[in-house]
C-alpha cells in the first residue's frame, strides 16, 4: 500500500526519484535558515525562547530522519525507511501541540521534565493525544490523518511486510513462495510515493517551525514596547 500517491500523468522514473532525494536536500538548507531566523528576532537585545530550543529540538531531529530516510531509500532498504515518514509525522504533532497550549513556557517546562505530551492539556481543556492532534492537524493539511494512519502501518508488523515477500507460485497447486533476505521489494511507483509522502511531511513541518517565527516576533515586539513603557 502506497501513502499518498504522487499528482502524475506520466510514468514515473528513477529520475524521479532522484529528484525527491534532491529537494528533500534543499529542505534541509531551508530549515536551516528558518532556525537562523527566529534564533536572530530582536538582534543582540533579543532573548532565547523556550520554543526556540524546542523548534530547534525539532529541526534537528528532522534533518537526521529526511537523510536517514534518503541514505537508506538509495540502499533499496525501504522496510527501513518507510517508517520514518510517521516518525517524521511525529514531529509535526509535537510542534503543532506546542501552538495549542495556553502558555508555552509551561508546556516547555512539562516536555523537559519528561511528560507525554499526550498526557497534557490544550487550551480547551483536551488532552493532546495523537488522534486528537491528528485530527485537527488534518483541518489545517488535509490528508494528514491518512497518512499518519497509512504510515503507522508501516511501523507495526502488519500485512504491509508480511505479503511484500510472499507470492503465489502456482494456484492450482495451491503452492507460495517466499522469500527471506535482503531484497528490494518495492517497485518504481512506488518509491517515488514513498519519497514524495517523506518530502510532504517535512513541508509541513517546515511551515509550523514558520508560525514559531511570527509567534516570537509578536512576543518580541510586546517585550520590547513594555520596556519602553
Amino acid at each position: 500500500m502506497t501513502l499518498q500517491k504522487v499528482d502524475r500523468d506520466k510514468d514515473v522514473t528513477e529520475d524521479d526519484l532522484l529528484q525527491i532525494f534532491e529537494n528533500l536536500g534543499k529542505l534541509e538548507l531551508e530549515f536551516l535558515n528558518e532556525a537562523r531566523s527566529f534564533l536572530k528576532i530582536g538582534g543582540k537585545n533579543g532573548h532565547i525562547h523556550t520554543m526556540d530550543l524546542y523548534t530547534s529540538a525539532i529541526i534537528n531531529r528532522s534533518i537526521s530522519l529526511m537523510r536517514g530516510f534518503i541514505v537508506l531509500a538509495k540502499e533499496n532498504n525501504y522496510i527501513s525507511s518507510v517508517p520514518l515518514i510517521r516518525i517524521q509525522l511525529d514531529n509535526c504533532l509535537r510542534l503543532y501541540a506546542s501552538t495549542l497550549v495556553t502558555d508555552y513556557n509551561d508546556f516547555f517546562k512539562e516536555y523537559h521534565k519528561g511528560t507525554h505530551i499526550g498526557h497534557l492539556k490544550d487550551a480547551n481543556g483536551k488532552k493532546m493525544t495523537d488522534t486528537h492532534l491528528v485530527t485537527l492537524l488534518n483541518k489545517i493539511f488535509p490528508g494528514v490523518h491518512n497518512l499518519y494512519k497509512n504510515s503507522s502501518g508501516h511501523v507495526h508488523f502488519s500485512n504491509e511486510h508480511t505479503f511484500l515477500s510472499t507470492t503465489i507460485v502456482a494456484n492450482k497447486e495451491r503452492t507460495i513462495g517466499t522469500s527471506i533476505g535482503y531484497f528490494d521489494f518495492y517497485p518504481i511507483d512506488k518509491k517515488v510515493d514513498f519519497a514524495y509522502n517523506m518530502l510532504k511531511a517535512s513541508e509541513i513541518l517546515l511551515g509550523l517551525t514558520r508560525s514559531w517565527k511570527d509567534q516570537k516576533l509578536k512576543v518580541e515586539h510586546e517585550i520590547l514596547t513594555r520596556s519602553l513603557d
